[in-house]
């Protein structure tokens, strides 16, 4: 009896004990689903009151200020916001569900969508016909915001998993990094923003408060939807692979603040690419995961001077 007693005892403290760590573990890892929602939530109320807010000062040094903080707060629950969604266990199904559900809610939300289909099928009056009758809910563009970060942060989820090894992160990062800096300097993202900067727009979540004109601010003024995308993968590759998300997730945060800063010194860019930034702040906070063998350095180092080799002669055709 004595026996069964002692058994029933140490079963008891490893309970307490499991309960115990259990209680340590924050409350957004234990119930990302739940985070999720707060964190759009928190956004929504943020941006709403800050604006309200906002609209009430009259000295300029207080407008940047408060618009300065709001920006930084939305910041910080909008990278929160991914790294709960890449936190929920799905499968690869469920991911590639919850893509295409907030598609169609993005369309919703932002019916510019519409518009713009309108426009390249030929049919301009009944894309715009479409986006005038979805244009009535209120706050749309904060929803649409939300929704744009939510449907990329899923979608950057489902692309993460063709990445087998979390080493991989490295040339991943690097390449894209390259590809987003033709992109947005001389590529399609540069095109569209001359040419058709609502679309640009369309596919960013803009900065929920806006400074007057005559008030200059360090913020960014929108983060694109390609930003959200890899940032969720970059998450959901550290959390598969058992590196340092949360990390990652802040330190994408500090860089993203000092990020406007580029904006000084090139004030005639048409825009700024953010995932040098993104990749930067991922690779640092988990630089010590990211270990090679002697034959996959060299096949990097290969790679890498190939890399570099194209995007000079990308650079040099561009800018004949």
């Amino acid at each position: 009896m004595s026996k069964e007693l002692e058994a029933e005892e140490c079963v008891g403290e490893e309970s307490a004990q499991t309960q115990e760590a259990h209680s340590r573990i924050p409350w957004s890892r234990r119930r990302p689903k739940r985070a999720a929602v707060s964190y759009i939530l928190a956004y929504l109320l943020v941006a709403l009151v800050g604006g309200a807010a906002v609209a009430q000062m009259s000295s300029l040094l207080a407008i940047g200020a408060a618009v300065t903080v709001i920006a930084a707060i939305v910041l910080a629950l909008s990278l929160l916001l991914v790294l709960s969604i890449c936190r929920i266990s799905l499968s690869a199904r469920g991911e590639l569900a919850m893509v295409l559900a907030m598609l169609v809610l993005f369309c919703l939300v932002r019916p510019s969508v519409f518009a713009f289909l309108g426009r390249w099928l030929g049919n301009p009056a009944a894309g715009k016909q479409i986006a005038d009758a979805l244009s009535f809910i209120p706050g749309q563009m904060l929803l649409g915001n939300a929704v744009l970060i939510v449907w990329a942060a899923f979608l950057g989820r489902l692309v993460s998993r063709v990445i087998r090894e979390g080493k991989l992160l490295l040339p991943v990062a690097v390449v894209a990094s390259v590809a987003d800096i033709f992109t947005v300097f001389w590529g399609v993202v540069a095109h569209v923003t001359e040419t058709a900067p609502e679309v640009a727009e369309t596919f960013s979540a803009s900065a929920p408060v806006a400074a007057p004109p005559e008030v200059s601010v360090p913020i960014l003024s929108a983060v694109g939807i390609g930003d959200f995308l890899f940032l969720a993968l970059f998450l959901a590759v550290a959390l598969r692979y058992s590196m340092q998300p949360a990390k990652t997730m802040w330190a994408t945060f500090a860089v993203m603040l000092v990020a406007p800063a580029a904006f000084y010194l090139f004030p005639a860019a048409p825009g700024m690419p953010g995932l040098p930034f993104i990749s930067a702040a991922a690779l640092w906070a988990n630089w010590p995961y990211l270990r090679f063998t002697r034959g996959e350095k060299r096949a990097l180092s290969f790679a890498g001077v190939l890399v570099a080799a194209v995007t000079a002669g990308l650079w040099v055709a561009f800018h004949r």
